[in-house]
C-alpha cells in the first residue's frame, strides 16, 4: 500500500515562516526558550501520568494494571516535579549529557591508544578528537545553564535555516503540486 502525504503551497509556505519565527524568538531568548520546552515536556508527562492511572483502574488485567498504576505515578510525579522545577531539569538534563560525554571520550580515548599500538597511522588525530570531547564534557557539567543556552541558539539557528528552506520551496511549488 503507498502512502502518499501531500503539501499545499500554502501549508508550505505557512510552515516555513512559523518555523523561522520559532527560529527568532529561540535564537534571541535561549534561556526561555529551554525552559518553555522544559515545562511543554513536563506538562506532557503530568497529562500522560493522569491518563495512564485512568487506564490503570479500568483495566481488567491485574498484572497489565499494576503496571499501569506504577508507570501512571512515575510519568505523573516526574510531571508534576518539571513543571514545578523547570530550571532544575534543564541544568540536570545537561549535567547528565555532559557525564555521558566524558564517559563517551574516554571510551573514545582508549580506542585511540588500542589504534597507537597497533600502528595506525593519523592515531594522533582520533587521540585529540577524545581529549576534547572529555574536555567539552567537563565543560557542560560546570556550565549547564551556558551549554544550554547555547543548544539553544543552535537550534534557533537550526529552524531560522529550515524555515527559509521551506519557504522558498513553498514559492517555488506549481499551484496543484503536491
Amino acid at each position: 500500500m503507498d502512502i502518499k502525504i501531500q503539501h499545499s503551497k500554502l501549508g508550505t509556505i505557512v510552515l516555513g515562516i512559523a518555523a523561522l519565527a520559532l527560529g527568532v524568538v529561540v535564537f534571541m531568548n535561549p534561556s526561555n526558550a529551554g525552559v518553555a520546552l522544559t515545562l511543554a515536556v513536563g506538562w506532557v508527562l503530568t497529562i500522560l501520568g493522569a491518563v495512564t492511572l485512568a487506564n490503570a483502574f479500568t483495566r481488567w488485567s491485574v498484572i497489565l494494571s499494576q503496571l499501569d498504576l506504577y508507570w501512571g505515578i512515575l510519568e505523573l510525579l516526574l510531571g508534576v516535579l518539571i513543571v514545578n522545577f523547570p530550571g532544575f531539569f534543564v541544568a540536570w538534563i545537561f549535567v547528565l549529557l555532559g557525564i555521558y560525554v566524558i564517559i563517551a571520550g574516554y571510551n573514545a580515548l582508549f580506542g585511540a591508544n588500542a589504534l597507537r599500538a597497533l600502528g595506525v597511522d593519523h592515531a594522533g588525530g582520533a587521540i585529540a578528537a577524545a581529549v576534547l570531547m572529555i574536555v567539552l564534557g567537563f565543560l557542560v557539567v560546570v556550565s549547564p545553564f551556558a551549554m544550554a543556552d547555547v543548544t539553544m541558539m543552535i537550534c534557533g539557528v537550526a529552524l531560522v535555516y529550515t524555515g527559509v528552506v521551506t519557504t522558498i520551496s513553498g514559492f517555488k511549488m506549481k499551484k496543484g503540486e503536491e
